[in-house]
C-alpha cells in the first residue's frame, strides 16, 4: 500500500513533540503546578504511556514506509490515541509553557491521518483482510462500547437528576469531563458502528477495527498506569477497576494480535 509521505513525516514531527511534551510532564514538576492532585497525577501516567507510544509509532511508520499494511493499521492507531490524548491536555488542562506543544501534537495526530486516508486505494485493501476474526472483534466492540456507554451516562444522567457536578468532573477541578465527551460524542459510536460493519464483513469496519484495537490497548494501558501512579502516590483507587482495565488491555492485545495475523 502507499501513504503519503507527507503523512509519515508529519507523523514522525509528532512523535518528537510528543516525546517532548510527555518527558517534560513527568520530570518538570511547573508542569501539572496548577492541576489537582489526582489531575496532575493522571497527567503523569498518560505522559508515561505515551513514550510507549511514540516508540510504536516510529516502529510502525518504518515499516509503513515499506508498505506494510499491518504496520498501517498500527501506525492509524497510535494517531487515533494521540489524536484523543492530546484534545484532552489542550482542552483540560491549565495553561501551561506546553500549550503550543499540545496544540501541534492535536493538530499533526490529525492531519497524518487524514492525509493517509486521503491517499487510501480501498480497492487495493479488500484482498488483505481475512473474515476469520471479524465476529469477534465485532461482539467484543459491542461489549465494550456499551459497557463504557452504561457506565459515563450513569454518572452523566444522575448528576442531572440531581442538579448537581458529576465527581470526576469536581475532582480534576474541570468544566466538564473530557473523557466523556470524546467517548460518548465519537469514539463509542464509531466503536458501535465498527463493530456492525464488521459483522456484516466490510472493508471499512475491518480497517476501523485494527486502529481501534491499537488504540484500545493503548488506552486502556494508559488508565492502568494512571491508576499505578496514583497509588504509588498514596491515592486510592479501586482494585476491580484496575482488574476491568487489565482485563481490557489483554482482550485488546490478543485481539490486534489475531487480527494483524491474518492481514495479508
Amino acid at each position: 500500500m502507499n501513504i503519503s509521505k507527507s503523512a509519515l513525516w508529519l507523523s514522525v514531527i509528532d512523535a518528537l513533540l510528543v516525546l517532548t511534551a510527555s518527558a517534560s510532564g513527568i520530570f518538570l514538576k511547573s508542569i501539572y503546578a496548577r492541576e489537582t492532585p489526582s489531575w496532575a497525577l493522571q497527567g503523569i501516567g498518560q505522559d508515561i504511556v505515551n513514550l510507549v507510544a511514540v516508540v510504536v509509532l516510529c516502529i510502525a511508520t518504518y515499516f509503513v514506509n515499506r508498505g506494510s499494511v499491518k504496520a498501517f493499521l498500527v501506525w492509524s492507531g497510535v494517531l487515533l490515541y494521540l489524536l484523543y490524548a492530546y484534545i484532552i491536555y489542550a482542552f483540560a488542562l491549565h495553561f501551561n509553557s506546553l500549550f503550543l506543544v499540545y496544540v501541534a501534537i492535536l493538530g499533526l495526530s490529525f492531519y497524518a491521518l487524514v492525509g493517509s486516508v486521503i491517499h487510501l486505494h480501498m480497492d487495493d485493501l479488500q484482498a488483505a483482510f481475512s473474515p476469520t476474526p471479524a465476529r469477534l472483534v465485532s461482539v467484543f466492540f459491542l461489549v465494550l462500547g456499551s459497557a463504557f456507554f452504561l457506565l459515563w451516562l450513569r454518572e452523566d444522567v444522575s448528576a442531572l437528576v440531581t442538579g448537581t457536578i458529576p465527581p470526576s468532573v469536581t475532582q480534576a477541578n474541570v468544566l466538564t469531563n473530557p473523557v466523556h465527551i470524546l467517548d460518548l460524542g465519537l469514539f463509542l459510536p464509531a466503536m458501535l458502528l465498527t463493530a456492525r460493519l464488521l459483522w456484516k464483513r466490510k472493508l471499512l469496519g475491518y480497517l476501523l477495527a485494527g486502529s481501534l484495537l491499537v488504540f484500545s490497548s493503548l488506552m486502556g494501558t494508559a488508565i492502568l498506569a494512571i491508576f499505578l501512579v496514583m497509588n504509588w502516590n498514596g491515592i486510592a483507587t479501586s482494585v476491580g477497576v484496575e482488574a476491568f482495565f487489565a482485563l481490557i488491555i489483554v482482550m485488546s492485545l490478543f485481539l490486534s494480535v489475531l487480527s494483524l495475523r491474518e492481514v495479508k
